[in-house]
């Protein structure tokens, strides 16, 4: 058995990995660089599925749910960052996602909402609310509906998972399936897409996608890893410290110019969505 601190430090690394490779969709051809990711799960997890048992029906109906719901995941993040900054996008998206998990979980387990826990959904939103509104710029309601979705598809994903990994007997069965097979969707749209995200690949281009893909297997592969050892509305928590790197990467590397007064927000909804979750 691991120790705590040891999984807190292994989501944190998941959460920065997941900020790095979401930076790298933005800044690039965001299509091309999701099918690349894509191939170098399906080549990374192909030879490993043989090492580990086949799993049973029961768990099949998770890991397609998944498979679906990644998809949808990817489709929109591509589309939600050609209408708003990471800056922007990310924060709505990982924060509000943690709000909807921990609805949810309150919901089914009929967990009362504590005083500090209410402070705390205030606090989410209060942060959601500061990136979104800039009195100076007229409001992204595109942009802001994007991230919106995405953050229901990314709440709906994590519960999956988070179930389907603890309901199997073979964990890594789970995992490297689930993986193997979750970028396929998005793999096949970009092949076929009228926009030929790969008309002009280029080393450079190969490069990030291969970065963005061993990003992207650290970034869920640990997280879905650790729920089998404490619970998922913690490893929610825990993992959307990205938020603030995502920021700190907008501000710093991207060059947004809002990003800096997005800072503080974030601070908020990481702030807010730690308490709310320790409420549970």
């Amino acid at each position: 058995m691991y120790s705590t601190t040891f999984i807190f430090i292994i989501i944190l690394f998941a959460a920065l990995c997941h900020s790095g490779w979401s930076s790298i969709v933005k800044s690039k051809n965001s299509l091309g660089i999701m099918g690349i990711t894509s191939i170098i799960e399906i080549v990374f997890f192909t030879p490993l599925v043989f090492y580990v048992p086949f799993p049973p029906l029961e768990i099949w109906y998770f890991i397609i749910t998944s498979v679906i719901l990644h998809g949808l995941y990817r489709i929109s993040v591509v589309y939600s960052y050609r209408f708003g900054d990471l800056s922007f996008i990310y924060p709505i998206a990982r924060g509000s996602s943690s709000l909807i998990i921990a609805v949810i979980t309150i919901f089914f387990l009929k967990e009362e909402i504590s005083s500090l826990g209410l402070i705390a959904i205030i606090t989410v939103c209060a942060g959601i609310f500061l990136i979104s509104y800039n009195k100076k710029i007229e409001f992204n309601f595109i942009g802001f509906l994007l991230a919106m979705s995405t953050a229901l598809l990314i709440a709906i994903y994590t519960l999956v998972d988070g179930y389907g990994i603890r309901l199997s007997y073979n964990k890594f069965s789970y995992l490297y399936w689930m993986l193997l097979l979750n970028g396929v969707p998005v793999l096949l749209i970009s092949i076929f897409s009228k926009e030929k995200p790969f008309k002009n690949i280029s080393k450079e281009f190969i490069y990030w996608g291969v970065l963005a893909g061993v990003l992207a297997i650290l970034s869920y592969g640990l997280v879905v890893w650790s729920m089998q050892y404490i619970e998922i509305a913690y490893v929610s928590s825990i993992r959307e410290s990205s938020i603030i790197f995502a920021t700190v990467i907008g501000l710093l590397i991207l060059k947004e110019k809002q990003a800096k007064n997005r800072l503080i927000p974030s601070c908020l909804i990481v702030l807010g969505i730690a308490i709310l979750f320790f409420q549970i």
